[in-house]
């Protein structure tokens, strides 16, 4: 159990270094089920585990940032009887972007694992 939550930290570790890129929750899934070394499923679970552990950090940047845009203006108002609807689907495309792409990054961390020699582990680069 304890290799499988450092896996999916070193996922989400990457996630989050790269957040600045669009889709880096891909290379943190692949990443770490890359690093496991699985199946296609077992793939898919630690890609989304790494989701999950870097959606932690990610809302810490996500939640002031939405934050500072409605305080300049755009969105949704607070005001407004819809703002908890707008609230719950920004929320919830933010769980599918992390979390959704960390488990397709899980299926090509494990395809790469099984059909290339590429040698995906961050361990390596630091």
């Amino acid at each position: 159990m304890s290799g499988l939550l450092r896996d999916a930290g070193w996922g989400a570790a990457v996630t989050v270094v790269l957040s600045v890129l669009p889709f880096s929750p891909v290379v943190g899934g692949a990443v770490a089920s890359h690093r496991r070394g699985c199946r296609y499923a077992t793939g898919v679970a630690v890609g989304l585990l790494s989701g999950v552990v870097a959606a932690i950090p990610l809302l810490a940047l996500f939640v002031p940032t939405l934050l500072v845009v409605g305080w300049l203006g755009y969105g949704v108002p607070p005001s407004s009887p819809a703002y908890d609807l707008f609230l719950a689907i920004v929320f919830g495309l933010f769980g599918i972007y992390t979390v959704g792409l960390s488990g397709v990054g899980g299926l090509g961390g494990v395809w790469a694992r099984l059909h290339t020699d590429w040698d995906l582990d961050p361990a390596r680069w630091l």
